[in-house]
């Protein structure tokens, strides 16, 4: 008995939400998007779509809470199944929608807005929001490289790393270009794997395409020290500073791998150096402490 209520309150609900969209899409399908403003209405009329989808679902099975455990796991896991395949309707008419701006500079307004609204959600910690933000960016120019970077960062942070790669590798296919930046978030992400030498090659790659960068070399080095490589480490580090002579990090590095390496005479040379250009580093004393101690 209650296995055929629950169908039939599962059917009923299911075609009065289903109503609701192809009716609201009609609507949508026919708004005017030539220009900026309208298309910010259209996706304030996307947002009230996407709000009335989740009020329903959230109200249907409030109400099927109360029915028997069984039977409500069943029909749970049919609206689940039925909400998704709504989420996607809704995400089709606002793609839609993207697909009418006629104008390259409509187009490169729209995407700056999503983009900055992306940037916002990463910034909020929301990462998934970000990413369904910038896929909306994509689909409206699916060569926009910003786009792809920010696609990147989110996906780190997420810890997604084969999908973060996945998406570099794409974006040297599509610029046709050996990006820096790319190999070095390449690098990055091997590293965070604990892929060592695939770092490195990737570091070296990206320092042979832009060899004043200091963070690339620094970057080197700190895996060098990772491969218990001291003497590489040494000298990649060196030629960083070289790029940034008085910058505190570079130092602290240098000071630490030369301590590593038992030179005492090189760390309090650098020690100094440190002293001179930021006195009141916290790390000073420590520093000078190890340095009693060699």
């Amino acid at each position: 008995m209650w296995d055929i209520l629950l169908i039939i309150l599962l059917l009923l609900s299911s075609a009065f939400i289903i109503f609701k969209v192809v009716k609201k899409s009609a609507l949508l399908i026919n708004v005017n998007v030539d220009n900026l403003p309208e298309v910010k209405v259209q996706r304030q009329k996307d947002a009230i779509l996407k709000s009335r989808l989740e009020r329903s679902w959230v109200d249907i099975f409030g109400k099927l809470k109360v029915l028997a455990s069984p039977a409500k796991s069943r029909v749970n896991e049919k609206f689940k199944q039925y909400y998704k395949k709504l989420k996607d309707i809704e995400r089709d008419l606002r793609r839609r929608g993207f697909e009418k701006l006629s104008s390259s500079v409509d187009r490169s307004q729209a995407i700056d807005e999503i983009l900055t609204a992306a940037k916002q959600h990463i910034n909020s910690e929301k990462y998934n929001e970000a990413e369904d933000t910038i896929l909306d960016a994509i689909a409206i120019d699916q060569h926009n490289i910003e786009a792809y970077k920010l696609l990147v960062e989110v996906y780190r942070l997420k810890k997604e790393y084969t999908q973060a790669k996945e998406t570099l590798q794409y974006l040297l296919k599509l610029t046709h270009s050996e990006d820096p930046d790319v190999y070095y978030s390449l690098a990055d992400i091997a590293r965070a794997r604990g892929n060592l030498k695939q770092a490195e090659e990737d570091y070296v790659k990206s320092i042979s395409l832009s060899d004043d960068n200091y963070l690339y070399l620094l970057s080197l080095a700190e895996v060098y020290r990772e491969l218990e490589e001291e003497e590489k480490a040494l000298q990649t580090a060196q030629r960083a500073l070289l790029l940034a002579p008085n910058n505190p990090k570079i130092l602290d590095f240098l000071i630490n791998i030369s301590i590593i390496m038992s030179d005492k005479e090189l760390a309090a040379d650098y020690l100094g150096r440190l002293k001179e250009i930021n006195p009141e580093n916290q790390k000073i004393t420590e520093f000078m402490e190890r340095l009693d101690n060699l």
